[in-house]
């Protein structure tokens, strides 16, 4: 039986959180979403998730507040930022607080692609 990687999309925005999903599916992943970090953090807490590709700036729950709060969780999955914000800083301290990548928005789907099968096989 083959093992499919499961993914959650985190995005405030609806459209962006769709095409992200379907490009996963696309590659056969077993992709959840969620709008925002509050939602994520129960649907992390409630299933084994692969890898997280969450919005930095999100309504109720941010993401750097959500990584904060997945440090907290034993088996935590890998997480890959994706800002529309340039911000060094900040950039540094998602890393510090366990995220492999850090990514800016508008990306290349492709690129996307390649961290995240880079990511998941490290």
């Amino acid at each position: 039986m083959v093992h499919h990687m499961k993914m959650l999309c985190v995005d405030d925005n609806e459209e962006l959180r769709n095409n992200l999903a379907q490009q996963f599916i696309n590659e056969d992943f077993d992709v959840d979403t969620a709008n925002d970090g509050i939602m994520a953090l129960e649907m992390i807490t409630a299933n084994q998730y692969d890898i997280v590709l969450l919005d930095l700036k999100m309504p109720r729950m941010d993401g750097v507040t959500l990584l904060k709060e997945l440090k907290k969780i034993t088996k935590y999955p890998h997480v890959i930022m994706l800002t529309g914000v340039d911000d060094v800083q900040t950039a540094i301290e998602c890393v510090k607080l366990g995220a492999k990548d850090y990514i800016q928005k508008p990306y290349d789907p492709q690129d996307l692609l390649h961290i995240v099968i880079k990511v998941l096989g490290s």
